[in-house]
């Protein structure tokens, strides 16, 4: 059955529907995997993957990946080796694109559209985690769409690890739907460049144009929600905060620095990562219910987003 997080989304309540999402999740996994490439810089020392998108040897994959290198080594996951130039990357989007020296024909996937994707919708996303291994294939990991975001960006719970950074992600048909790009504290709040956002840098990146700047929190844009607020760490109760930014959401809303939110909308929040997909669900100027512990105390307070841009002026 689908989670209350979930409600309106796709389930299995059967085990003739669990077999033919079985069948379906094998279908993505035929396709995608000989074209899941793990990449390495020799200049750089970095390890990350990639995913090959035309018969020719155009590469996808994050720009914090191949930041610093002109060239990477393409390994395939039969241990075939290729050398590929970097092209052109938007370090806003971390999204970057390379291209094969040596001609060939190459296995490939086709790009589908990330912006029609819904939360709860069913992912499948790859990735050499850890760096390329000899002994066995690209790991596949299954989960759900649990949020979209400002700048292009969507979440998921699929488990990801380092290394899986620049792999791809796919909707249930096969369509390569995003990029995997930062990678959470719990390994299940991962976000993903969407390739409709990418899709429209296409010609750009072909050039060779670089441009933008990268985030370590690729949530932290201009336009995204935001509470205003410093986060401490975690309890087993929920997020601690320190410093409540003046002026801002949380301060208006009567929040105080040492107050633990436990939930947001009604869905419960352990850490930092999972408190900012939950508030990325909303737009600035939307007003979202939390669940805040203060003491013995536990406080229901209603904060109305604000726009990071707008709080945190230039």
């Amino acid at each position: 059955m689908a989670s209350p997080l979930f409600a309106d989304a796709p389930s299995v309540t059967s085990i003739a529907q669990l077999k033919e999402l079985q069948s379906k999740i094998q279908k993505v996994v035929s396709i995608a995997q000989p074209a899941t490439v793990a990449l390495t810089s020799n200049r750089t020392g970095a390890w990350g993957s990639g995913v090959v998108v035309s018969e020719s040897g155009t590469i996808l994959t994050a720009a914090h990946v191949v930041q610093g290198a002109k060239v990477v080594v393409v390994i395939f996951s039969d241990g075939t080796e290729a050398s590929a130039d970097v092209l052109g990357a938007n370090r806003t989007k971390d999204t970057a694109m390379l291209k094969i020296r040596e001609a060939d024909t190459y296995p490939y996937v086709k790009i589908g559209d990330s912006d029609p994707l819904d939360v709860g919708n069913f992912l499948v996303a790859m990735g050499h985690a850890g760096g390329y291994d000899a002994l066995r294939k690209p790991p596949v990991r299954f989960g759900r769409l649990v949020s979209k975001n400002v700048g292009g960006y969507f979440s998921s719970d699929c488990t990801l690890i380092g290394g899986d950074s620049g792999g791809p992600i796919f909707d249930i048909d096969g369509k390569l739907v995003g990029i995997n790009s930062s990678i959470g504290e719990d390994r299940k709040a991962n976000n993903h460049a969407g390739v409709s956002a990418l899709k429209a840098d296409w010609q750009r990146l072909e050039a060779g144009e670089t441009w933008g700047s990268l985030s370590s929190n690729q949530l932290a844009n201009n336009d995204s929600p935001i509470l205003g607020v410093a986060i401490l760490g975690s309890t087993r109760q929920g997020v601690l905060l320190g410093e409540i930014i003046p002026g801002g959401p949380a301060q208006r809303a009567g929040i105080k620095a040492r107050d633990i939110i436990n939930r947001v909308e009604g869905q419960r929040v352990h850490d930092g990562g999972q408190l900012l997909i939950e508030l990325n669900k909303f737009r600035p100027g939307q007003t979202v219910k939390l669940k805040i512990l203060r003491g013995a105390s536990v406080i229901d307070f209603k904060a109305t987003l604000a726009r990071r841009g707008d709080l945190y002026k230039q």
